[in-house]
């Protein structure tokens, strides 16, 4: 998917998992948070853009893994999620990093072109549901945009009544 398509992606996953996480939905730093992760797998491609942005890191990832290598499997979860624990970050920092990054795998999953999840592993999972870049692309993420919206309406609204 596209970089905007993982933003919105990246931002409806965490307003479906916050409460869930015991998180207020629309804490503004959760939510950057939940994007910024969105975008980290898309690090090994340097004309992303996060690749752009940090082309001494995507250059040489892209050169030895390639696109939707390592940082678009399991183990890039995993080894994210360790470092940040192991750096003493707190929980309120690394689950809407890890909603956002599962949140880019889950979207790339339904692209033609899948993911490696079980890297090194060459083979490939996909729904194929959609070609990056496509209208059908466009369509499914403003679907979940259109969901996410009414969700946190509808939460707020409950609320405040």
């Amino acid at each position: 998917m596209m970089a905007g398509s993982h933003v919105v992606v990246g931002v409806a996953a965490w307003t479906w998992a916050a409460p869930h996480l015991g998180a207020p939905s629309l804490d503004p730093l959760a939510l950057g948070l939940a994007t910024i992760g969105a975008m980290l797998p898309d690090i090994d491609h340097p004309s992303s853009w996060i690749g752009r942005r940090l082309r001494l890191i995507s250059r040489p990832l892209a050169a030895t893994f390639g696109h939707r290598g390592v940082t678009h499997s399991m183990v890039a979860v995993l080894a994210c999620l360790v470092v940040l624990h192991w750096q003493g970050f707190s929980r309120a920092a690394i689950d809407p990093l890890a909603v956002g990054y599962l949140s880019h795998l889950a979207a790339d999953l339904l692209t033609t072109s899948g993911l490696r999840l079980a890297w090194p592993s060459r083979r490939r999972q996909s729904i194929a549901l959609c070609r990056t870049g496509s209208l059908t692309e466009s369509a499914i993420v403003a679907g979940l945009a259109l969901w996410a919206g009414m969700e946190i309406l509808h939460r707020h609204l409950v609320f405040a009544l």
